[in-house]
């Protein structure tokens, strides 16, 4: 694959109010032998193809080092975290996950940043699931921001729909099930039964 990590910012939404979960998800540390707290291990996983990092949300304890950049609308949930952290990247790509996915495959990672490359039109690159695409794991073109912008004043609040008006590339099941069989990638961890134990 061409490219290098310089040319990636790992963004990692970790806002919202974890209501499910009944405690904040992206300072959780789960009771897995894994000492790193959910946002971590997803920020390690995206820091294999990402030299550069950010929170889109508040800044973290433990997380003191990584910029943080607030949401423009709170009530907009992950599309104005996105919103906002595009709005600053400065690198060609950035790959974007939920704080609460730490099961994400580097493969498939990888993958997507490489088809993001291989398709320079495309402002997104995500995966089709059962449950449609899942923009919670993606890679985006910083040029996204305006049209995000504009779909957050048309009154659009679902990711997946403001997606859905961008010229974007859309990964099969067979495609990324190749690199990713089980579908851990996808998996959310909304709820204290979600959680593994050691």
């Amino acid at each position: 694959m061409t490219g290098s990590r310089d040319e990636v910012t790992a963004v990692v939404l970790v806002g919202g109010g974890s209501v499910r979960m009944g405690r904040d998800k992206a300072t959780l540390v789960p009771d897995d032998g894994d000492p790193r707290a959910l946002a971590q291990r997803v920020l390690d996983t995206l820091s294999t193809v990402a030299r550069h990092s950010l929170l889109a949300g508040p800044a973290l304890p433990g997380l003191d080092h990584v910029p943080a950049v607030p949401d423009r609308n709170t009530t907009a949930g992950p599309l104005a975290g996105v919103t906002a952290a595009l709005a600053v990247v400065r690198t060609p790509l950035a790959v974007v996950a939920a704080c609460d996915m730490p099961s994400i495959v580097p493969a498939l990672v990888a993958d997507l940043v490489h088809r993001a490359r291989a398709n320079p039109q495309a402002l997104c690159v995500l995966c089709a699931t059962e449950q449609g695409p899942e923009p919670l794991l993606s890679v985006w073109r910083p040029a996204a921001a305006q049209l995000l912008d504009a779909a957050l004043d048309a009154g659009v609040r679902a990711l997946r729909d403001a997606v859905a008006r961008l010229p974007h590339v859309l990964l099969t099941l067979a495609e990324w099930r190749v690199l990713d069989p089980a579908g851990a990638s996808f998996a959310n961890w909304n709820f204290p039964t979600d959680l593994p134990r050691s």
